[in-house]
């Protein structure tokens, strides 16, 4: 494994990554970042004037909710609101909506599924980016929600869903003139600074939840720090948003935007690896032997070494790896930087050769300092004040009792036996007698 570092961040190359867009806190930023860039390029290059007609295209933001109570369990509402999706607006549309989206000139879309959790439970909402052939006017922007309210609300019916309000069921936001790569215009606040609508539809890792609303990640804090009710409620999001796409282009869509500008076409798993070590600098190189003897079965290593690369680069990663005993040069060593299909040259050869020599008499060294260790503990005498005196008062207490135990149960039997011995005698004889015929014809 390789420590790099790079302008204000550190990361480790060799390691695997899941891509998980939804559950994961250490790809879910790389993956959003990556796929908000390539949005907010794809809306610049499409507002654009198109060359054919002369006209300048547009886009708007849709926003699509539904109702939704503390009862209802997550997995349930992804399924309805996946369900309604398709007869409104996917393969099971309606042919009128889909000769309506064609006479208000949408050419494609991207949508994007998002969650938060509040007083009336999970809330699941859908962002899409509606691609459109023209920039449109405020009049067709309402024209266009009252369309999409109608479909979105009757295909909730229809799988069984809540009918959504009019004030809260359907939200289209449309840009003002100029605003390259912005679809909506509400910004909102993020570590990134200014929030667009490309970052409203996939940075949901920086995102707070608003009116009491929490997003995941709040609720995994909360689950972190010991909240029983948060360790249900991310258990039911992990189970639920595994798996489920974080943003669907629609077909065609990719194709049109790539002929305007350059798309990234990683898979979220390979945006994930490459922001770990994208440029960023090798400086230190674990063995597997140090890697997994040394840093991994210690919790919190890992990240004290990337937070000591990033404030003292080289020196603070060495100072933290001498601090635990482990030898510079033969534990952890300086990455080699030769160019692909390039030989090592003599001075590295020998270098290599050192290092192999030190790594085996520093072999030798440790296993002799073991053994000497080993000896020192078996022969050594701890000295107690007052052991001795404690362990024997301990015996006699214990001696003594098990004596009265002893003495108690003989007493016990002599008071029994002795007791028989008086019965027996007080009995008549003939009774005694008749005693004796009955037990023998029985």
């Amino acid at each position: 494994m390789t420590l790099k570092t790079g302008p204000g961040a550190a990361g480790w190359e060799g390691v695997a990554t899941c891509g998980s867009v939804h559950v994961c806190p250490v790809c879910m930023p790389s993956v959003r970042r990556a796929r908000a860039a390539e949005l907010e390029s794809a809306g610049t290059a499409w507002e654009s004037v198109d060359t054919k007609n002369g006209k300048a295209r547009g886009l708007v933001l849709v926003t699509l909710t539904m109702r939704h109570y503390a009862r209802q369990s997550l997995g349930l509402l992804v399924q309805r609101q996946r369900e309604a999706w398709k007869r409104a607006f996917g393969q099971n549309a309606l042919r009128t909506t889909k000769q309506l989206k064609k006479g208000m000139g949408v050419v494609g879309h991207v949508r994007s599924w998002e969650v938060t959790h509040g007083d009336n439970g999970w809330h699941a909402h859908f962002h899409v980016a509606v691609f459109l052939e023209e920039r449109p006017s405020a009049q067709r922007v309402q024209i266009l929600r009252r369309l999409i309210y109608r479909a979105w609300a009757d295909a909730l019916e229809r799988v069984s869903a809540y009918r959504p309000s009019w004030e809260h069921g359907v939200r289209v936001d449309a840009p003002g003139t100029g605003e390259a790569g912005q679809i909506a215009r509400y910004l909102m606040k993020g570590q990134d600074g200014k929030w667009g609508a490309a970052q409203e539809l996939v940075r949901g890792d920086v995102k707070a939840g608003r009116r009491g609303h929490r997003m995941p990640l709040q609720i995994a804090r909360g689950a972190v720090a010991g909240d029983e009710r948060d360790v249900a409620l991310w258990r039911e999001y992990e189970e639920t948003a595994t798996g489920l796409r974080a943003l669907y282009w629609s077909n065609g869509l990719r194709k049109l935007l790539a002929d305007l500008v350059q798309l990234d076409d990683r898979t979220d798993s390979e945006v994930a690896t490459d922001d770990q070590v994208k440029d960023k600098k090798p400086i230190a190189h674990f063995p597997l032997r140090t890697w997994y003897g040394h840093v991994v079965k210690v919790p919190g290593r890992r990240l004290q070494l990337v937070h000591a690369a990033e404030k003292w680069a080289l020196s603070g990663v060495r100072t933290v790896v001498e601090s635990w005993g482990l030898l510079w040069g033969v534990d952890v060593t300086e990455p080699e930087e030769l160019p692909a299909g390039a030989a090592p040259t003599a001075a590295e050869l020998l270098a290599r050769m050192e290092r192999a020599d030190l790594a085996e008499r520093a072999a030798v060294w440790r296993a002799e300092f073991a053994r000497q260790e080993r000896e020192e503990r078996a022969g050594r005498v701890v000295f107690q004040p007052g052991a001795w005196e404690a362990r024997s008062e301990a015996q006699r207490a214990q001696d003594e009792a098990r004596a009265a135990d002893a003495v108690t149960a003989d007493e016990r039997t002599r008071t029994y036996r002795e007791a028989l011995a008086r019965a027996k005698a007080a009995r008549p004889a003939g009774e005694l007698e008749a005693a004796m015929r009955r037990a023998r014809a029985a």
